[in-house]
């Protein structure tokens, strides 16, 4: 899976309501890691160019976009990065979120990736995270994202698809933690994970 010649990274999973887009925010904020949510690179696709009017063909239509295409955005978005000098991979580390999401995808990125950690923020305690993702739905005025059966539902598509995602990978790379704690407590330790395996910059 991992290429010695691919871009150092760590990748980030949780389902709906672990804090993983709180922990990628603060992460990213530390010298060398660099986070990329996928979900933010499809959004900031410029729709006008050849590779966003592909992108809106699915989007528009609900359609998944299909694994070769977003790797595909991804790898593109990666090098402009690079070109700008935004990312250095002699010196960054990629914290990725959304990507890969399949185990095709896994495949795809095999030569642009070398994994160094994969950290997976877990709730054990279903009713305990479907309460904080209703809690989350009512404080955003998102009524609808706070009914319980769409909830269930939403857990159980992330771990159907993300179980395979992660057992792609070698077990010594994956790093469990418990994300029923408060956000700093979280961070402490993910912090705790990717100390040894990935640098600060500090």
């Amino acid at each position: 899976m991992a290429n010695s010649k691919g871009y150092s990274s760590v990748l980030l999973f949780g389902g709906p309501g672990t804090g993983k887009g709180t922990q990628g925010a603060v992460l990213g904020q530390l010298p060398n890691l660099v986070h990329l949510a996928m979900g933010d690179i499809f959004r900031g696709l410029d729709k006008t160019s050849d590779i966003g009017k592909e992108f809106l063909s699915y989007s528009t239509q609900g359609k998944l976009v299909p694994d070769e295409l977003t790797v595909r955005v991804f790898c593109q978005h990666l090098d402009n990065l690079r070109d700008t000098g935004a990312v250095d991979p002699t010196y960054h580390t990629l914290l990725l979120d959304g990507i890969p999401r399949t185990v095709a995808q896994v495949d795809l990125m095999a030569e642009a990736i070398n994994v160094l950690r994969i950290v997976h923020l877990v709730m054990e305690d279903r009713d305990a995270l479907i309460a904080r993702l209703v809690n989350r739905a009512t404080k955003s005025n998102r009524p609808d994202d706070a009914d319980r059966t769409v909830i269930e539902h939403r857990i159980e598509v992330y771990e159907r698809e993300t179980r395979p995602v992660v057992d792609a990978f070698p077990k010594k790379l994956v790093a469990r933690v418990n994300a029923d704690q408060p956000p700093l407590a979280v961070l402490r330790d993910v912090a705790d994970c990717l100390a040894g395996s990935v640098s600060t910059g500090i």
